[in-house]
């Protein structure tokens, strides 16, 4: 018998924005911060700081720190981080004041935050109540280095 394949998803209006309503969502995430986070890559920036990019290594540790995570509410993830400098634990969630252009998919009203995967990895993203849509993977630290 054949094996069954999971049909490739088409997507409408692959370039469109967020709309506002969504990205405004993510200054209220404090509604949300007693649940556990998600994980999306629907506005994952396909020109820089891609997972391409990242060794088969890598990428298991990632995926490690993403079910690591999963296993914590926002309000515990929010807890963590550097209080002075050299001092960081666990993923050290923290909002991002300047950062590169966003991808055309990112409104530029979107709040966007760094999640530390280990001492010189990041992914950077925004959050909607609970979900973290990841935006770049960042290997070697270069999308914000403070």
């Amino acid at each position: 018998m054949p094996k069954k394949r999971i049909p490739e998803q088409k997507f409408k209006n692959k370039s469109k924005k967020i709309s506002e309503e969504a990205t405004a969502k993510a200054t209220q995430g404090e509604k949300t911060d007693h649940l556990n986070p998600s994980f999306r890559f629907t506005h994952a920036d396909e020109n820089r700081w891609c997972l391409s990019k990242w060794k088969a290594q890598e990428i298991e540790e990632l995926i490690h720190a993403l079910k690591k995570f999963e296993k914590y509410t926002w309000s515990e993830i929010k807890s963590q981080g550097s209080k002075k400098k050299g001092e960081s634990v666990g993923c050290g969630f923290k909002l991002i004041k300047q950062h590169p252009s966003l991808p055309d998919s990112v409104g530029e009203d979107a709040v966007i935050s760094e999640m530390r995967i280990c001492e010189k990895k990041r992914i950077f993203g925004f959050r909607m109540d609970s979900i973290f849509y990841i935006v770049w993977f960042d290997r070697d630290h270069t999308v914000c280095k403070d």
